[in-house]
């Protein structure tokens, strides 16, 4: 055969070829869009496609509310996932404001640089619409936050929650979004910046300065303020409104007593409050009186170490209708007398006998005690005496709440319980135990025969603190 001809039969069949792959593609995309209006036919006929839209509105929101978002990234929130199933779904989803109005991001290095996590914070306020704001901000960068800072200010009036939590000493930025900041329903401020220091703690430095330096526009539903790190001592809200507060003192500092004292003065309206690793320096002159500052609402407080003497502490505050106190990471202990107090919690504390017959003597109407494997010799000390005369410690305990409960204190505790069940004045009826106290007791055998003879139930969590706050605080203790 002719070369010519041949090739011009190759080309040929090549042109066909092309206009049948033309013609391939055009039978694909045809078949691909029958298939989807069918599937949207088969889905309209299903039962979940029945339902009215603000019906399958309510039950993505109530949904949404009700996980919890694991801490891995490339997790997908529950409003992209539903925004995928269908073009319906995506319609309701992307005109949901309620389902774009929680937004927390953690800002990494990689989606910093690439500007992702910015545009995705972008979406989510312009989502959002008009509602309010619950806003946490993870950053894990070192670089200039302004980008984030601008996005957020205007958007200020519709915050109700910000965290803001940075590991670097990014102060500056943080103290130019909340300066004169203007908002309306701003209810909960968290902020933490810096990390820990490690090392001596010695020399300490004073805090800058406790009076308010942020919000200065005006607070007036402000109600919950966490300070923490670098924020204690730099960035302060006014606090009239707030009625909880925390100060995480975690860092080389020390606070004078003037100014805990200017601290308590200004929290008129204060019902909880925690202080951590908070070391306040009294006044040198001996002869100089204390006056303590009165906090008639106060019905919670938490003191965690290391940290000034709880003596110390307590005696800086008047506080007559004081009913829960926490005690955590504590090495030593003394106080007056506070009557008031009806739950008490023990955390990681090595205190000798003579400091918890204190624990007896200072709060002697305990009806709910919550503690844990670091004080066994007090299953002992609270052994009913048979002696009338002699004063029987918390004679008002109804409910024991225990965590991490050993081996070896099976024993102690049971015959705790067996001997205060056969005293009559004992009041005792509840036991709360945690997995591995649970555990422990089954392997004694010890399980059952407890649960024959008064009230036992889970507390496997932690009980977030304070009680009823209505929401979850995911930055308790944050170090």
């Amino acid at each position: 055969m002719d070369r010519n001809i041949l090739l011009k039969s190759i080309n040929d069949l090549e042109l066909r070829k092309q206009t049948l792959l033309r013609e391939i593609d055009d039978v694909n995309l045809e078949l691909g869009v029958q298939r989807a209006q069918y599937s949207r036919l088969l889905n309209d006929d299903s039962l979940v496609y029945r339902l009215p839209n603000e019906l399958l509105t309510g039950i993505l929101i109530n949904y949404q509310r009700n996980i919890r978002y694991s801490s891995k990234s490339g997790v997908v929130p529950l409003q992209v996932a539903a925004s995928h199933v269908s073009h319906r779904w995506r319609d309701i989803v992307l005109s949901t404001p309620l389902l774009w109005n929680t937004i927390d991001f953690r800002i990494r290095p990689m989606n910093h640089v690439q500007g992702r996590i910015l545009s995705q914070l972008n979406a989510y306020l312009t989502r959002s619409d008009k509602c309010f704001l619950d806003i946490t901000l993870d950053f894990q960068v070192v670089d200039d936050l302004s980008s984030y800072i601008y996005l957020l200010a205007a958007h200020s009036r519709r915050w109700r929650r910000l965290a803001i939590v940075t590991r670097y000493e990014q102060v500056d930025d943080i103290q130019n979004l909340l300066r004169n900041t203007p908002t309306t329903d701003f209810e909960h401020l968290s902020i933490s910046i810096g990390r820990p220091q490690e090392g001596s703690l010695s020399p300490r430095k004073p805090y800058a300065t406790v009076s308010p330096t942020i919000l200065l526009a005006g607070c007036p539903t402000l109600t919950f303020v966490r300070l923490a790190g670098l924020a204690l001592g730099n960035l302060h809200p006014p606090l009239t409104t707030v009625t909880t507060l925390h100060l995480d003192g975690w860092t080389r500092n020390f606070m004078t007593h003037d100014q805990l004292k200017s601290i308590l003065e200004a929290s008129v309206s204060l019902v909880n409050l925690s202080l951590n690793q908070l070391h306040i320096h009294h006044p040198r002159d001996p002869l100089e009186v204390i006056h303590p500052v009165k906090l008639p609402n106060l019905r919670c407080l938490r003191l965690l170490g290391p940290c000034s003497p709880v003596s110390r502490l307590l005696s800086l505050m008047d506080t007559p209708n004081l009913f829960s106190l926490s005690l955590q990471d504590i090495d030593t202990f003394d106080s007056d007398i506070l009557p008031s107090v009806q739950w008490l919690s023990i955390d990681d504390c090595a205190l000798d006998d003579l400091e918890v017959a204190l624990l007896f003597r200072s709060f002697p109407s305990v009806e709910f005690l919550s503690i844990d494997k670091s004080l066994p010799d007090i299953y002992y000390m609270l052994l009913p005496d048979l002696d009338d005369h002699t004063p029987k410690p918390w004679p008002r305990l109804r409910t024991i709440s225990l965590r991490d409960l050993q081996l070896i204190d099976v024993p102690h505790f049971c015959n705790l319980v067996f001997s205060l069940q056969q005293s009559d004045k004992s009041p005792l009826d509840k036991v709360c135990l945690d997995r591995r106290s649970r555990t422990v007791l089954r392997t004694k055998h010890r399980l059952d025969w407890l649960q024959d003879r008064l009230q036992v139930e889970h507390c496997d969590a932690p009980e977030p603190w304070p009680l009823g706050l209505g929401y979850e605080d995911a930055h308790d203790l944050l170090e």
